[in-house]
């Protein structure tokens, strides 16, 4: 883009050719009050606070929908502009119920702050609204008509980020009104992921997260900390709100990046939820059916000598979270690995990642990375759904699906034995028992790769055809591969030949998506998953488990430590069944006291910062595993193994990718 200047209020400033006038004042730290613009939603110039005058032009002009043009010389503070915004916010204050006393947001409210800061001490205006209603139906949030501004932030982000469309306006005038699901009430909506980025943009007291209403509003604060959540691979960027001490809320914070700032259900709320659960602070043990608080000096010599035992036997093992950080993880493949030599070593849906590495395992070989950015879905013709479920597995990728499919154009399939997560925007739904999910895919291989005739016994033929089609048409297309679908490491090579055979290329990798639900799942595989699967057969003595205690722990897990003679849980949280399972309870950081990297599937290594202090009592985990080693007698290893190396490593262009042969089953 070319470059054009304008001068703002007597400065030069720069900008880009297709900029608007707001874009080139705030690139230039110009300030224009504004209330229904938001960055990354498409600016309507609804609320006219940001209007400016232009030399030459006898209108007032919307600044974020007016384009920039080389020489323009616009003024932002006269007398003129300031009495016209304080009128149009007297005018809001006037149609509905805007009385800050009564308000949970206020002193957290942007239309409050700009009335303040123009002078608004009363409104000229008559009260000539009647009541509406206040809608308390959802559990988690509430919204109140009496003071919404009609903005229509939330209906933007909801079908621009979320691509839910849950949300809407109707009726005209003093009447117009934002409506759920053509009238349903919120708590009643099928069509809301319950993500709560509608209360994130709101700019009034509107729409609110019950939760959050009364922590503490953010301008009273002592800290915003910048960090990702630690809670699925897609590492969304965040903000966390600390306050005495405490955190108070979490909001998402990259409004410009392809998730527009949004949060998952499981981020908005289970991460400051995570803050008031009852917290394990000393390391206990068990006598009985109860525990007793133990020195860190009794705990750990209590688990040395158990799991010195039981390595002695050969029946000592250990289970760790994927949401451990790139450095935990160092120290778990130090202590198990290289010191411990365990045979049991593995981590929680050890068998879903196993299933990913062993099928990914050939073309990694190639030197070829095997998969893509999530947000490269955003731009695809075609996404092709393998056994997924993207609103429980990875959240924001399903919203970058909905957006593909109803705002971008791109067509939609699925290949599913369970449920279509996206009924009623598919293209092409076929149902498939998982003992033929294979055979599927590799009639499909043929089919687009070699113009083989296509049937499989017990599916639709029809539909199988038409979507061959489409991936022979399609120019971009991605593959989604779900946690199911990992089980079957063949499967998903053969839907890796079916990403190469389609074209399915990105300069970042193959065209591939996979829902590994875990946080740091990819550098989990190269640290501790197991060759093999043992949790839940092994003949296990003494188990060590580490659990972040954020999402619940499988079942298969649960039936492990159950089965262990003696199980050390190491946790945060006095969180059940887990500790039900315990003999030693050793406490850990929390998330929030935590620090650390994740390797997220956008390809990046991104950085979880400490929001709290931990405190003081807890024990880091190189110290707590230094002195549980000399307790046992043995000399702890350092680790040479890199976390995300391997993962990452891309020797050879993605269209260089070749197909390999997978034996038919």
């Amino acid at each position: 883009m070319s470059e054009i200047n304008l001068i703002i209020d007597g400065k030069e400033c720069k900008g880009a050719s297709g900029d608007t006038i707001l874009q080139v004042a705030q690139k230039n730290d110009v300030y224009i009050p504004t209330l229904c613009y938001l960055k990354g939603l498409t600016p309507i110039g609804s609320c006219r606070m940001c209007v400016v005058e232009v030399e030459g032009n006898a209108k007032l002009l919307t600044s974020c929908t007016t384009p920039a043009q080389d020489g323009m010389v616009v003024n932002t503070k006269t007398q003129k502009l300031f009495n016209y915004r304080k009128q149009i916010l007297e005018l809001l204050f006037a149609g509905r119920n805007h009385f800050c006393m009564f308000c949970s947001q206020s002193g957290d409210c942007e239309l409050q702050t700009l009335a303040i800061e123009h002078g608004m001490d009363s409104v000229r205006y008559p009260y000539l609204y009647h009541d509406f209603e206040n809608d308390a139906t959802s559990e988690d949030l509430q919204m109140d008509h009496n003071r919404c501004i009609l903005c229509g932030r939330c209906i933007r982000v909801c079908a621009e980020k979320v691509g839910a469309h849950t949300l809407d306006l109707e009726k005209r005038g003093w009447s117009a009104n934002i409506i759920t699901d053509l009238g349903s009430k919120l708590g009643d909506s099928e069509t809301c992921v319950h993500c709560g980025a509608c209360a994130q943009v709101c700019p009034t007291g509107t729409i609110t997260i019950r939760d959050f209403v009364y922590r503490g509003r953010r301008n009273d604060c002592d800290d915003v900390v910048e960090s990702i959540c630690p809670l699925c691979s897609l590492g969304c960027e965040i903000k966390g709100y600390v306050r005495t001490g405490s955190l108070t809320r979490v909001e998402g914070s990259n409004l410009e990046g392809p998730d527009g700032g949004q949060l998952c259900h499981k981020g908005r709320w289970w991460l400051p939820e995570s803050t008031e659960r009852e917290r394990l602070s000393v390391p206990m043990i068990r006598e009985g059916s109860t525990f007793r608080e133990a020195s860190w000096e009794e705990a750990l010599g209590l688990a040395a000598s158990k799991m010195k035992d039981a390595c002695q036997k050969g029946k000592a093992g250990a289970i760790v979270s994927g949401l451990s950080t790139d450095e935990e993880l160092s120290v778990f493949h130090s202590v198990f690995k290289d010191t411990l030599d365990l045979k049991y070593f593995d981590c929680f849906i050890g068998d879903i990642l196993r299933g990913f590495k062993k099928g990914f395992e050939p073309f990694v070989e190639q030197g070829v990375k095997p998969f893509t950015a999530a947000h490269n879905i955003t731009s695809s013709d075609l996404v092709l759904i393998l056994d997924a479920d993207p609103q429980d597995e990875v959240p924001v990728t399903a919203s970058y699906i909905r957006v593909n499919t109803i705002i971008n154009g791109g067509k939609l399939a699925n290949i599913s034995s369970a449920t279509n997560p996206f009924k009623g925007i598919t293209d092409v739904d076929i149902k498939v028992s998982p003992e033929k999910m294979f055979n599927v895919i590799t009639a499909l291989v043929k089919a687009v790769s070699e113009n083989e005739p296509i049937e499989v016994s017990g599916v639709d033929k029809t539909a199988l055809e038409e979507l061959a089609g489409m991936l022979k048409e399609a120019n971009r297309p991605v593959f989604i591969f779900g946690g199911n679908f990992a089980s079957d490491a063949k499967a998903v090579t053969q839907a890796t030949n079916l990403a190469i055979a389609s074209g399915s290329i990105f300069e970042d990798g193959l065209g591939i998506v996979p829902m590994v639900r875990h946080a740091n799942s990819l550098a989990a595989i190269n640290t501790v998953v197991g060759e093999e699967p043992w949790i839940g057969k092994a003949d296990i003595d003494c188990l060590y488990v580490s659990s972040t205690g954020l999402i619940p722990e499988d079942s298969q897990s649960l039936e492990a430590m159950s089965m262990a003679r003696f199980c050390i849980i190491h946790t945060p949280y006095m969180v059940h069944p887990l500790v039900n399972m315990a003999d030693v309870l050793i406490p850990s950081p929390a998330w929030y006291e935590r620090s650390g990297h994740f390797c997220t599937i956008e390809g990046e290594r991104r950085k979880l910062n400490t929001m709290v202090k931990p405190q003081l009592n807890l024990k880091g985990l190189g110290e707590i595993f230094s002195t549980l080693t000399e307790k046992m007698g043995v000399k702890l290893n350092r680790s040479e193994v890199q976390p995300c190396e391997n993962i990452f490593n891309s020797t050879v262009p993605a269209d260089k990718a070749c197909q390999v042969a997978v034996e038919e089953v």
